[in-house]
């Protein structure tokens, strides 16, 4: 077992940092009722059919010029929109494709010099992807087992700068760009307001045109997030990120459990299946000697026994000397064994581009594989 010794500041509830304010918004983050809104608000003669053209040209065909446009709205209000807003995308400073599962990691940087990442993931249907989009520049939720929470906080991203990132990375896939999960750099719900613009955007017909049941937003477990998402009834698929469910021990490997005990997540999680009737995914990192034991098979039938679930086991990947170790096949399977007590899906989910440090809990803003 892995000791990680030293107190671990906790992150609030309220949203991390935003980025420096830009005086012209950022056609990319919009809606068509965005646009329209903006268009009122600056005296723009625009109606809702104008705006849906207009972002469809922009996000759903990728195409940065207004003037190209193929269905015109009157050359009037294409200079109106294009002096009043921007459409700049994210620089690309490298592009990491990994040898044996053809994923590829995109390094981007912002127009502050950050830097962020997002993951091109192919899927098991040919020529079918799914793009690993990142919602803030580090994390504050400090896992210990995850690159990205060593980094911590820089800021969050905007709506603009998501949407941005998976442009990209769908206008260069060699087919069809399917589904989107928010699972790179960042709590999402740390950074709510703007996930679930982002992800609006990405599902919206004039937008990414991605099914809202094919974007997927991961959490570590912000209670109150969870509620307010219930709350507001969006079709986007949540994920909370268990990994433990003995307190103590999920609290040293994810002190964002020390802000709200596993029976409040449980009952936040419980609301949830509720309100949607489907089954509810759980994640469990999956590390050697760490958490798969028969003690969290118990505590874990106990916390949520009553509730229809999807167990997601993801091997840890920690590239670190003295990090945690991935659990021998007979250690899981055994693992895996014991959890059919739950009689419930047991999944094990694969991750992708290990060797370009692309997989879950490897995002760490390195221009090289090799970079500590």
């Amino acid at each position: 077992m892995i000791e990680r010794a030293g107190a671990v500041p906790l992150p609030d509830i309220a949203e991390g940092p935003a980025r420096p304010a830009e005086q012209r918004p950022n056609l990319l983050g919009m809606r068509p009722e965005d646009l329209l809104q903006w268009a009122v608000e600056n005296g723009v003669p625009c109606g809702i059919q104008e705006a849906r053209k207009v972002l469809g040209h922009i996000i759903s065909e990728g195409n940065d010029d207004l003037y190209a446009m193929r269905r015109p709205i009157g050359k009037a209000l294409v200079r109106a929109i294009d002096a009043g807003t921007r459409r700049d995308r994210l620089r690309v400073l490298e592009r990491f494709v990994d040898p044996v599962d053809t994923s590829v990691r995109y390094l981007f940087e912002h127009a502050d010099g950050l830097r962020s990442e997002a993951v091109r993931i192919p899927l098991h249907k040919p020529g079918c992807f799914s793009v690993c989009l990142s919602s803030q520049v580090g994390c504050a939720m400090r896992c210990a087992f995850c690159a990205t929470g060593r980094l911590g906080l820089e800021r969050n991203l905007s709506p603009d700068e998501i949407v941005a990132a998976f442009l990209t990375v769908r206008d260069e896939a060699p087919g069809r760009v399917t589904g989107a999960v928010f699972m790179g750099q960042g709590e999402p719900l740390h950074n709510y307001d703007a996930v679930i613009q982002a992800a609006s955007v990405l599902s919206n017909p004039c937008g990414g045109r991605i099914s809202a049941q094919a974007i997927t937003i991961s959490t570590v477990g912000l209670v109150p997030r969870i509620r307010q998402y219930t709350a507001e009834g969006h079709k986007f698929r949540l994920i909370v990120s268990l990994s433990s469910a003995l307190a103590d021990r999920r609290k040293r490997l994810m002190p964002v459990a020390g802000k709200w005990t596993l029976d409040e997540l449980a009952e936040a999680i419980r609301e949830h299946q509720a309100a949607t009737g489907g089954r509810f995914t759980v994640a469990w990192v999956v590390m050697s000697g760490e958490n798969t034991d028969p003690a969290e098979v118990e505590a874990l039938q106990a916390l949520l026994g009553d509730v229809p679930l999807r167990v997601n086991l993801i091997d840890v990947n920690d590239a670190r000397p003295d990090g945690f170790r991935r659990a021998p096949d007979v250690e899981r399977k055994a693992f895996m064994d014991a959890l059919q007590v739950l009689q419930v899906p047991i999944v094990r989910r694969y991750s992708v581009g290990q060797d370009q440090r692309s997989a879950c809990g490897m995002l760490a803003a390195t221009w090289s594989p090799n970079d500590a």
